[in-house]
C-alpha cells in the first residue's frame, strides 16, 4: 500500500510517499480521508519530540474510511463507512476503567504512538469503530476525532451551561468551528474573537468586549492576558493548544477573587466520542473545510497549513 512515510526525525527532507506492507489486524479500513491537523506538522517536520520510535513511521492521527475486511463481522462489516476513534488505550489502567481513555497511563494518539492514517490501509480493532452516519460525507466527518471531540470535550470540561456566555478565541480553525457551533446547540450565547472574518451567515456574533463565562482559547500565551480580563465572576477558561507559546503569565488575585478557574482539555473520551458522531448527525453538523489534497500532493498541502481557514484534507483513495 501507499503511505506518507517518515524515515527520520528532523523534517520534510525526511519524509516521503513508499510501498508499505497493509497491517495485519482483526479489521482493515481502506482509509478515504485524512485531516491535516496540527500533531501531524509536528510530528511531520520534527517540531516537537514525541519520542517517537521506531522510525520509519506513519503519521495520521485523523482519518476516516471503508471496512475493507473484519475477521468477525457483527456490528461492523465490510462495506461500512467508519471513523475512527484516534486515542490509544489499553482499556486497563485505572484511567481507561473511569472512562477516561484519552488519559491512558500507557496510550497516546494515532499517527504519534503508533502509525497512523496518512496511508491507503489502517488496521484496528472494533473498539476504535464508529459508524458514518448515512447524512454525513465521509469528507465531513474527518473532522469528527480530532477537530470535533477536541471541542465537544473542553466544552464539557468547562460544564457550559444553557444561557451562558461562551467566547472562542481563535474561531476561524475547525476546532474553534465546532466550539461555536457545539456550544450554540448546548444553548450558550456563542461569540468569536478571530483575525480572519467569518462570513454575515456564519450564524456567531463577533466579539466586543464583553465580559464572558466561558472562554475557549487554544491560541497559547499570546492571547491568554487580554482574555483573562474578560473572564466574569466563576466564568472558566479552557485550553488545550500553544500555538502562539506555552508560557503565559497569570494573574493569581484576578482568579481567585472572582472564583474563577482554568482547565486542560486533551482529546475527548471513548464515549463522548459516540456521543458526538450522534449530535452531528442529529443537528446536521457540517465541519469548516478549506482544501483537499491528493495524498501525492502532502507536501503542497504541509506549505498551505499557515493560510488554513478550516480543516485541509488530504484524499486518499
Amino acid at each position: 500500500m501507499k503511505a506518507i512515510v517518515i524515515r527520520q526525525p528532523g523534517g520534510l527532507e525526511n519524509t516521503r510517499i513508499e510501498e508499505v506492507e497493509k497491517p495485519n489486524s482483526p479489521v482493515l479500513v481502506r482509509v478515504t480521508h485524512a485531516g491535516l491537523n496540527p500533531v501531524d506538522i509536528n510530528v511531520i517536520l520534527g517540531r516537537v519530540n514525541y519520542n517517537i520510535t521506531p522510525y520509519p513511521h506513519i503519521p495520521g492521527a485523523e482519518f476516516v474510511g471503508i471496512i475493507e475486511s473484519i475477521s468477525s463481522p457483527g456490528r461492523f462489516k465490510a462495506g461500512d463507512r467508519v471513523v475512527i476513534y484516534p486515542r490509544i488505550y489499553d482499556r486497563t489502567c485505572d484511567r481507561c476503567n473511569e472512562g477516561n481513555e484519552e488519559l491512558c497511563r500507557n496510550g497516546g494518539v494515532m499517527g504519534v504512538g503508533c502509525n497512523g492514517g496518512f496511508s491507503e490501509f489502517f488496521g484496528t480493532d472494533e473498539s476504535h469503530l464508529e459508524l458514518v452516519p448515512d447524512s454525513l460525507s465521509l469528507e465531513d466527518a474527518v473532522s469528527i476525532p480530532v477537530g470535533g471531540l477536541t471541542a465537544y470535550h473542553a466544552l464539557k470540561r468547562a460544564g457550559l451551561k444553557k444561557g451562558e456566555k461562551l467566547l472562542v478565541v481563535g474561531a476561524s480553525g475547525n476546532t474553534g468551528w465546532y466550539s461555536l457551533t457545539l456550544g450554540k446547540i448546548m444553548g450558550a450565547k456563542v461569540f468569536y474573537a478571530s483575525r480572519k472574518k467569518f462570513s454575515a451567515d456564519s450564524g456567531f456574533t463577533e466579539w466586543k468586549d464583553e465580559k464572558v463565562d466561558v472562554i475557549v482559547n487554544s491560541i497559547g500565551s499570546e492571547t491568554w492576558e487580554k482574555y483573562m480580563d474578560y473572564l466574569d465572576t466563576n466564568g472558566r477558561i479552557v485550553t488545550f493548544g500553544t500555538l502562539t507559546g506555552k508560557d503565559a503569565r497569570l494573574n493569581l488575585a484576578q482568579l481567585y477573587t472572582g472564583e474563577r478557574s482554568i482547565i486542560g482539555s486533551t482529546g475527548g473520551t471513548r464515549k463522548e466520542f459516540s456521543e458526538l458522531i450522534s449530535l452531528v448527525s442529529e443537528n446536521h453538523i457540517t465541519s469548516r473545510l478549506w482544501k483537499t489534497f491528493d495524498l501525492n500532493d502532502y507536501g503542497k498541502a504541509i506549505a498551505e497549513y499557515g493560510n488554513r481557514e478550516g480543516r485541509i484534507v488530504l484524499k486518499i483513495a
